[in-house]
């Protein structure tokens, strides 16, 4: 019992040595939340940030091995997936790791968006969500173009063909990407460059961005008077959910199981390699990830700038949505004796379009 206390001593003498205010630390990040939180899919934002520690401790595996230069990629990545030792299996993993940070990413996204969690004036936190995301799937074409392979430069060609019909500054911006006119010997070290370090920042900078919004607005909770008072009276009696440990040992706990799903995934379906880069020969099926295939659909329909266009001018409504719908429903109140939630209805119509548009792509 004696060593007990003196061992609990010695910690408690070890922290005070620590040159940090360990008790204020505590209260800035216990923050209290909603009893409505302790539901899983509440735990979707906080998924998305330690799925990218994952992603990002696989990638710096991966960037021992990896030359970003257009005679060397390619092998470098053959090397990681037949020779070196655990390669395929880490390469797999940050693969996987990354199709789930989107996926939740998504869901996280729809989750806000059908319950109005942006309402009430928590805009920053949204519009700064929405930059995250275009972040990420930034990181996402990045990503699969380092491979080199013959989809990966075909996919640089693509993108660097869309950019360039950005009205103005499409030039410009397409000479920022492939560092010249066209690809060369420098592209692949720019998009190296961006994929390990501009984009990681630039993420970094905009969550901490995010989740600053996301204190100083609080938490919305969703749902009616009724819920409301039921929250209220349920705080009353319990107690606020703490953030800090009980919020976040589930939000761990979730991911913890999908670090599992991720080694089984990335042991049942492990990374491959395609042929290498050939820029005469063009593949006969070029297909984007998933998560480009509406954009992809749409710029099959609507080509040149007229396309790029009706995406940009969609992703200003998507960034301002919040505003949009702020005068909606002060529009729908009039017209309605009950608050309809038009996200709800938009929520599931975009997603079932966005599915429809993706299985399109199923077959070859």
């Amino acid at each position: 019992m004696s060593n007990k206390q003196e061992n609990r001593n010695n910690r408690k003498r070890w922290l005070k040595a620590i040159p940090i205010d360990i008790q204020s630390l505590y209260e800035k990040v216990d923050e209290p939340l909603p009893h409505s939180a302790k539901r899983w899919w509440w735990c979707w934002g906080g998924i998305v940030g330690l799925l990218f520690l994952l992603v990002a401790g696989t990638g710096l595996l991966l960037a021992m091995y990896y030359r970003a230069e257009p005679e060397t990629a390619y092998n470098s990545v053959k090397y990681i997936t037949e020779q070196a030792r655990y390669g395929q299996f880490i390469r797999s993993v940050h693969q996987w790791g990354a199709t789930l940070m989107i996926v939740f990413l998504f869901l996280h996204i729809l989750r806000v968006f059908v319950t109005g969690a942006f309402r009430e004036y928590r805009w920053g936190a949204w519009m700064v969500g929405v930059i995250l995301l275009g972040i990420v799937l930034g990181m996402g074409v990045t990503g699969y173009s380092l491979v080199y392979e013959q989809i990966s430069y075909w996919a640089i060609t693509i993108t660097s063909n869309i950019i360039g019909t950005v009205p103005v500054i499409g030039s410009i911006l397409k000479h920022l990407f492939l560092a010249g006119e066209e690809i060369n010997q420098s592209t692949l070290s720019r998009i190296y460059a961006l994929h390990v370090q501009i984009l990681p920042a630039l993420l970094i900078i905009f969550s901490l961005l995010h989740l600053f919004f996301v204190r100083l607005m609080g938490m919305y909770l969703p749902g009616n008077h009724r819920d409301r008072k039921e929250e209220h009276a349920l705080t009353q009696q319990k107690g606020p959910y703490h953030f800090f440990p009980e919020h976040f040992s589930s939000e761990l706990t979730v991911f913890l199981y999908l670090t599992l799903i991720i080694c089984l995934l990335a042991i049942a379906f492990p990374a491959t390699m395609g042929p290498p880069h050939n820029p005469l020969v063009t593949p006969e099926h070029i297909k984007p990830e998933w998560y480009f295939l509406p954009f992809y659909h749409l710029l099959k329909i609507v080509p040149g700038s007229v396309g790029v266009i009706i995406l940009g001018t969609s992703g200003l409504i998507f960034l301002f949505w919040p505003v949009l719908d702020h005068y909606l429903l002060q529009k729908i109140d009039r017209i309605f004796s009950g608050r309809l939630e038009i996200g709800l209805i938009i929520g599931i119509l975009a997603l079932g379009t966005y599915l429809g548009w993706a299985l399109m792509e199923t077959k070859p």
